[in-house]
């Protein structure tokens, strides 16, 4: 009878465990302040599947304050070389880090590797860098 116990107790472990070892669909790339180009912060996003439908967040932290309302000006150039430019705000960036939704639901036009570059205006010294996450959302359009 113990010997059952213990398969089964062995067998919910393993089957509530293998779902955290599954690999997360998120995408992050974080870039230092002193990595940006000129101030902007650059990065390639693999969008290949044009059926799906994007998530995507911003993620930062700062020195000593927290800042408010970020000016962030944003440009998505796509594989064919087309841009479209933006701008968005993050309301806060605290020391301990902060995240915010930028976009949702985001289906690319195009199939292919897209760039995606961020200026944040009015941040200077005080930003240690600029995150992206990226999700594909579950199931299709």
């Amino acid at each position: 009878m113990r010997r059952a116990w213990c398969l089964l107790l062995t067998a919910l472990v393993c089957t509530l465990a293998l779902p955290s070892c599954a690999e997360s669909d998120a995408v992050e790339e974080f870039v230092r302040r002193d990595e940006a180009r000129a101030g902007v912060y650059v990065y390639s996003l693999p969008l290949a599947d044009t059926t799906a439908a994007y998530d995507f967040w911003f993620y930062s932290r700062s020195v000593e304050r927290p800042l408010q309302s970020v000016r962030m000006n944003v440009q998505w150039l796509a594989p064919s070389g087309e841009a479209f430019s933006e701008t968005v705000y993050m309301r806060r960036i605290d020391p301990t880090g902060s995240k915010e939704l930028y976009r949702s639901g985001v289906v690319p036009a195009q199939a292919g590797d897209w760039q995606l570059s961020v200026r944040p205006v009015g941040a200077g010294e005080e930003l240690l860098g600029l995150g992206i996450i990226y999700k594909k959302q579950d199931g299709t359009r």
